[in-house]
């Protein structure tokens, strides 16, 4: 899954005093065997009053349709309900656990509050809305992973982009 937020995004001096300008956007694309199978752009339902506070938002949004998804997956593997063949590279087998879901996170601050136990002077705020997934990481049904920004698909749901990078992050979900 590639997760993105633009902190307040849609801001401008002269609309200021309008709430929803100062909404950040997530955008998420969650893929099974390379495939994006599910994708979403979507206006934060709260200001977020940080960048990081902006990605962690998204990254609690994304993991909300991630875990029933991975519920799903889990049953079809277990009960081989679909018989097509997968290529070796992604390595799954039809009695084979699902293995973690690698979440790539392109905000280094977002990925410590995530793994962070327990909630700081700074975050509570965050803490007890946002932090549903924590027993996931410890779990080891998700991973978090630091991606390079300029190699995050979900980008290209979250803010206008100049051409190359669109061409680029397109390329790359489509795998041309």
């Amino acid at each position: 899954m590639y997760v993105d937020a633009d902190f307040a995004g849609m801001w401008h001096q002269e609309h200021s005093a309008l709430r929803d300008n100062v909404l950040s956007r997530t955008g998420y694309i969650i893929t099974f065997c390379g495939c994006p199978i599910h994708w979403a752009s979507k206006l934060q339902s709260e200001i977020a009053l940080s960048t990081t506070e902006a990605e962690y938002i998204a990254l609690s949004m994304a993991t909300r349709e991630l875990l029933p998804l991975r519920r799903i997956l889990q049953e079809i593997n277990q009960h081989s309900l679909i018989h097509l063949p997968i290529p070796d590279q992604y390595n799954i087998t039809r009695s084979s656990k699902l293995q973690a879901t690698i979440v790539f996170e392109d905000n280094a601050s977002c990925i410590v509050l995530a793994h962070s136990e327990g909630s700081k002077q700074r975050t509570k705020h965050i803490s007890i809305k946002w932090h549903h997934f924590r027993d996931q990481i410890r779990n080891g049904n998700i991973k978090i992973v630091k991606i390079d920004t300029h190699s995050n698909w979900a980008d290209i749901l979250t803010k206008p982009l100049g051409p190359q990078k669109f061409q680029k992050l397109r390329e790359l979900i489509m795998h041309w």
